[in-house]
């Protein structure tokens, strides 16, 4: 089946035949005493059985003795190679692979992966920091970001692109995986049950489990439609696109903070696909490039001669070679605009610490804090970005465009209705200090 790649990325592993992706399995399993449910087949049985489930094992890549009563699951590195041999069941697997493997790993979880491989079906002839294989494509010189959502945290790496792109660094943001949006998502769901419905879907561990396995395409229905109507066991719940941003803020807030950490003034921000299914995942960074999902398989396809050990002793490549500049199509030269801070109506700029209200009176517009009968529209702070959420049924313009779904503000940004004059401008003030 010629060249591949494997992602190791407890999100989901994934596997390409050249750059088409055929498989991806999260890193979870269910143990039970004479059988492991492994990747998807864990996926849908975890919440029912929370105390046979072990979603740490690649995160915790070691010899660490696990109290389990399955033989074959003495230790987390048991746990991967029946990860492996299960990927390797249910797909056909290219003749030759190159590893992508996230920049946390440490030396001895490197010769532990390396062992396992080794033990199982896949022949792999190379190795790559998935940082620098992302970016080696897209970047321009200079200091640049890779942002990586993991399950159990992100992962931020410091990558220098000169003649090669080279990882310097990678750290990563405890308590910010993909596993903690989903929970701080279950927890908006559960209080829209509770609350409209009187019904706990935590209650049982099948209805918990009904709840995350229908919770990504509800998540997803939100993003695009700024609310969704969720339905379980014929019960349904309203959650708004707003409730979810909310939620997800204080994980978006942690990590943006390391990005500003190691960032500099030019730096991009190149994020994982991931990201876009995150509400306010988006909005990570000032200078940011949203990442395809098979960068990482396309940047090895253009570099296998470079990347294949033609030997069985395989090590890490984290410095690989970057396309020169004058071919690379992705540039942001100039920062996005810059985030509104007030409202401009009139001759008052009013600031967005606490909600506003935009709604008409005798056939003006009106602005205020204070909260109308039927307000046209909310402005709100959302982890320092203003965020505009249209109500249901009114026809607001924002630069010219009708809009419906809930949307971030930019300085510049003029909301208004179709053929009226008064116009609210968002605007970005600045404060100097001497």
């Amino acid at each position: 089946m010629g060249q591949g790649v494997l992602e190791i990325n407890d999100c989901g592993l994934r596997v390409f035949i050249g750059t088409t992706e055929v498989l991806e399995s999260p890193g979870i399993a269910v143990i039970e005493p004479s059988r492991v449910h492994i990747g998807t087949s864990a996926q849908m049985r975890a919440r029912s059985h929370p105390t046979q489930v072990n979603n740490q094992f690649w995160r915790r890549l070691s010899l660490e003795s696990l109290k389990s009563a399955n033989q074959r699951c003495r230790h987390h590195a048991d746990l991967a190679y029946c990860h492996l041999q299960e990927i390797a069941e249910h797909c056909d697997l290219p003749e030759e692979l190159v590893l992508a493997v996230p920049g946390n790993f440490t030396r001895e979880q490197l010769a532990l992966l390396l062992g396992i491989i080794n033990e199982s079906d896949m022949n792999v002839v190379g190795m790559v920091d998935s940082a620098s294989a992302a970016i080696g494509d897209l970047a321009p010189s200079g200091l640049q970001i890779y942002v990586e959502l993991q399950l159990h945290q992100t992962l931020v790496s410091r990558v220098i692109v000169e003649q090669h792109a080279t990882v310097k660094s990678a750290e990563s943001v405890a308590d910010a995986g993909l596993n903690h949006f989903q929970e701080a998502w279950a927890r908006v769901f559960t209080d829209a049950f509770v609350m409209q419905c009187r019904f706990d879907p935590l209650h049982s561990g099948e209805s918990e489990q009904q709840l995350y396995d229908l919770m990504p395409q509800w998540v997803n229905c939100a993003m695009h439609q700024g609310e969704v109507l969720a339905e379980l066991d014929d019960r349904t719940a309203k959650v708004s696109l707003r409730q979810l941003q909310d939620a997800s803020a204080p994980i978006l807030s942690r990590v943006r903070a390391m990005i500003e950490n190691h960032a500099e003034s030019d730096s991009v921000s190149f994020i994982s696909h991931r990201w876009a299914d995150i509400p306010g995942g988006l909005q990570l960074a000032q200078r940011m490039y949203l990442l395809c999902r098979d960068s990482i398989a396309q940047s090895i396809k253009n570099r296998w001669k470079e990347l294949r050990s033609d030997d069985s002793t395989l090590r890490l490549v984290n410095s690989i070679s970057a396309v020169p500049e004058s071919k690379i199509t992705v540039r942001l030269d100039t920062p996005k605009e810059a985030a509104a801070t007030h409202l401009l109506f009139g001759h008052r700029a009013l600031a967005a610490q606490q909600p506003l209200f935009v709604f008409w009176h005798e056939d003006k517009f009106k602005v205020t804090p204070t909260p109308p009968d039927h307000p046209a529209a909310t402005v709100t702070n959302h982890a320092g970005r203003l965020a505009l959420r249209v109500d249901a049924g009114i026809h607001l313009m924002l630069n010219g465009e009708e809009i419906a779904a809930p949307v971030n503000l930019n300085a510049g940004d003029r909301i208004g209705i179709a053929d009226r004059q008064d116009v609210i401008t968002a605007i970005s003030v600045e404060r100097y200090e001497t």
